[in-house]
């Protein structure tokens, strides 16, 4: 139940008479509450200071949470970017390897081209010399069989390719009587005529050998076929000499029954191995150039003799 109060603080009853109000003095009236309003201000303030600074923390925490979601997005999305840009440089780095290695194979592939097609000029080169070389030597068996044709018409003497050399071979029953060294009337009159076509040509050198058959010399005055070989040979050098050839350019030389062309087991194959051969040298010029340090003894002062 209630209760009333006056203004004195006494009790007040319904139904029973108040006492009436005390009078106060006028000098004893109650002050106004001055500290009970400022301290209610104070926690009005402090209430609404509290609520606003409450407000903003709140406003600040949701901005904040709501920033933190956002870093956290840009920080996942960063994360994702960098794997993926990770993940495009290894793949980029792989491919620029990939591309390194096959610029390295196709430069090694053009070198070796390169160097292919250097060989292969190289052996045109050589091949367009060799050809040369070779036309420039049959058209010389050509001019030989052209100059020698009527002595090769009348079976005086053949014209022939051995060893890679152009061969003169005139039969020995042509030249020489059997066992001898000295040439026949006809056999003279033969050399004279070869002399006289071959200095024609003075600035190549010729190799003069005789050959004989197998059959031992009986009652000759030369040892053995080695001997009448080289006798012969020096007998056609020196009509060759006589014809105009220069002596320089000749060289005599005997290979006995030592260099067959034929089997000595039957009367053709003797004949055939009896005969007398003016082998063409090369010149110079057809010859490979020498190494160097080695010096043409031609060319080399010649030394005074003791």
């Amino acid at each position: 139940m209630a209760r009333i109060t006056d203004d004195s603080g006494e009790i007040m009853v319904p139904g029973k008479p108040s006492k009436p109000p005390k009078l106060i003095p006028a000098g004893k009236q109650r002050k106004f509450p001055f500290r009970l309003w400022a301290w209610a201000i104070l926690m009005t303030a402090g209430t609404g200071a509290g609520g606003y600074y409450a407000w903003k923390f709140r406003g600040d925490k949701i901005h904040a949470e709501y920033s933190q979601g956002t870093i956290v997005a840009e920080r996942d999305k960063l994360k994702s970017d960098k794997d993926s840009c990770s993940k495009n440089l290894e793949t980029t780095t792989k491919d620029f390897a990939d591309l390194t290695k096959k610029q390295q194979d196709t430069e090694t592939q053009l070198t070796q081209s390169s160097s292919g097609l250097n060989d292969c000029k190289g052996e045109l080169t050589s091949a367009r010399a060799g050809k040369a070389e070779t036309d420039k030597r049959l058209a010389a068996v050509v001019d030989f069989q052209k100059k020698f044709s009527d002595m090769v018409g009348s079976g005086k003497l053949k014209v022939a390719g051995r060893r890679g050399s152009l061969i003169l071979e005139l039969p020995s029953e042509v030249l020489f009587p059997s066992g001898s060294a000295d040439l026949s009337k006809s056999g003279e009159l033969n050399v004279l005529q070869v002399g006289l076509i071959l200095k024609e040509m003075p600035d190549r050198r010729f190799l003069v050998v005789g050959h004989t058959d197998s059959a031992p010399l009986n009652g000759s005055i030369y040892k053995d076929n080695w001997e009448l070989s080289t006798a012969r040979a020096l007998t056609v050098v020196r009509f060759l000499v006589q014809a105009g050839m220069k002596a320089q350019n000749l060289i005599p030389a005997g290979e006995g029954e030592h260099d067959p062309i034929a089997s000595n087991a039957t009367g053709d194959g003797r004949a055939r191995n009896r005969r007398i051969e003016i082998i063409l040298l090369p010149a110079i010029t057809e010859l490979p150039p020498l190494p160097p340090g080695l010096e043409d003894s031609a060319s080399a002062p010649a030394k005074k003799g003791r």
